[in-house]
Parts: C-alpha cells; structure tokens; sequence
C-alpha cells in the first residue's frame, strides 16, 4: 500500500510540472510558390510541418538589430529553412519545399520579414532572383503547457499508467502474503 501511494504520489507531482517547450515545439503552416526559369517549371505548394526556431548570436543584414534565429522544418523526409531575423532581413543559403524533380529550391538571397511575437511567428520571404525564384509565406505556433496543441503525455494516458501501477503493486502485495 505505501507503494502504491508512492506512486500516485509522483503521478500528482508530473501532472502539476509544467513541461518546457524546446527549440524543437513548434508547428508551422506554409506555403511555398516558384518558377525555375528554362523549363516550364512552376510549382504551388502547402504544408504543415515540425518546425524549431533556434535563437543564434548576431543579427541579419539590412539593420543587423533584429534577434538571428535559425530557422528549419521538415517536409517529406527533407529538412528546409535557413537563418531569419526579427523584422526585416536578408539571408543566403536558404531552402523551401518544391515538387519533384527537384524537391527542394536553395538560392544564394534571400530576403523577407519575420516576425515573433510570443508563441507566434509569422514568415513572408523571397528566395532567388531574377526568373529562378520562390516565395514562402508561413505561420508558425509554438506549444506551451496547457496549449490543446502540446506535445505533452495525454493526462488520461498517465492515469492509466498508473493505475497499472498501483495494481501490479497490490497484486505482488497479495502473492508475498
């Protein structure tokens, strides 16, 4: 029996600990348009995907004042994104999702507005120049504790579990008798 209050006991304790978002917890919405110039290649594309939005040291061009975050989400098994700043900014490097056969558009500038304002950000981005070019626009939710959307264990799955607990205690508890 003190077994079993031990173990109800810490069930209560991990119900009420908040769990913490990592850099890993969001979900992003987007939305990814473009044109390979030469070939009648066009594509319109839109997802959702896990995402992570990792703060980095140092800001972006053109005002290099904004919070730099590396930005990256994943669709059909390939990872995306690139670095993005709050506010206004310019990036190289950065890859969005396209149709097959290429799968995947990267161009050397890009540039756009990004914006987080809390547990939200929102995204709208040129990548390329001239007739080779892609545009993202995306939104983005993080999840927090209390959040529908969290990546929490279910509170009705852990009390399950310990109810499995607490009878496996008290029938070991009745075969020692």
């Amino acid at each position: 029996m003190k077994t079993a209050l031990i173990a109800f006991a810490t069930l209560v304790a991990v119900l009420a600990v908040p769990v913490v978002a990592s850099a890993q917890d969001w979900v992003m919405d987007w939305h990814s348009t473009g044109n390979v110039a030469g070939n009648p290649f066009h594509w319109d594309i839109t997802g959702t995907s896990p995402a992570s939005l990792t703060p980095v040291g140092g800001g972006l061009p053109p005002t290099f004042t904004g919070q730099a975050f590396d930005l990256s989400f994943t669709h059909e098994g390939r990872t995306f994104g690139g670095r993005v700043a709050q506010g206004s900014f310019q990036s190289s490097g950065f890859a969005v999702p396209s149709v097959a056969p290429i799968n995947t558009f990267s161009a050397g500038a890009a540039g756009g507005d990004f914006n987080l304002t809390g547990n939200h950000f929102t995204l709208h981005a040129f990548i390329g120049l001239g007739h080779n070019n892609a545009e993202i626009t995306a939104t983005g939710a993080r999840h927090v504790a209390g959040n529908p959307t969290a990546s929490a264990p279910e509170p009705g799955v852990l009390l399950m579990g310990a109810a499995g607990l607490i009878a496996a205690v008290a029938i070991r508890a009745r075969r020692r008798r």
